[in-house]
């Protein structure tokens, strides 16, 4: 029983000061892996805010290409027709659209969805607007009524996602 006694005396402070030890060196190590995450995740900011920047300026500046009289004036060439113009609209857009598709990564869901459905609206209306003027007619008269028929609209969608993209560009810049 004696050596039972001794041993557990001089191994009792060894356990307690091992377990001490081991506390201690489990905090220390949570707390590098704390500040190895905070590095990580400061470094990779200083790669991702400038590229999602990026982002939002490439998508507002596809809003802005995709609005109906700011492609007409860029897409319009004489002696067009309307069925021409209206061809080469849907064409620009999409391929604009496609373009911009890898931006969808830098963005909020909400964002991108509003850039998606100011898409479709302008397809959408350029669709309606080839069903309400003759094909044979001079481009003019297309882009006229694409014109009046956007402004006729309510909510216009191209403003509305550039305001759902500029208080997105807000929060996350802290702005």
């Amino acid at each position: 029983m004696n050596t039972f006694v001794e041993i557990i005396k001089y191994t009792a402070p060894l356990i307690i000061l091992l377990i001490s030890v081991m506390m201690i060196l489990n905090h220390f190590a949570k707390r590098e892996k704390e500040k190895l995450r905070y590095d990580i995740i400061k470094e990779s900011n200083k790669i991702i805010t400038p590229i999602r920047l990026q982002a939002y300026e490439r998508i507002i500046l596809f809003l802005e290409r995709i609005r109906p009289d700011n492609m007409a004036l860029r897409i319009t060439r004489p002696n067009m027709t309307a069925k021409q113009l209206q061809i080469k609209m849907l064409s620009t857009l999409r391929n604009e659209f496609n373009h911009n598709l890898s931006q969808q990564l830098y963005i909020s869901d909400e964002a991108w969805a509003a850039t998606v459905y100011a898409k479709e609206q302008i397809v959408g209306l350029i669709n309606l607007t080839g069903t309400k003027v003759d094909p044979e007619t001079v481009s003019t008269a297309f882009t006229a009524k694409l014109i009046e028929q956007y402004n006729e609209t309510g909510n216009k969608p191209v403003e509305t996602a550039v305001a759902v993209i500029k208080r997105e560009a807000a929060a996350f810049f802290g702005i």
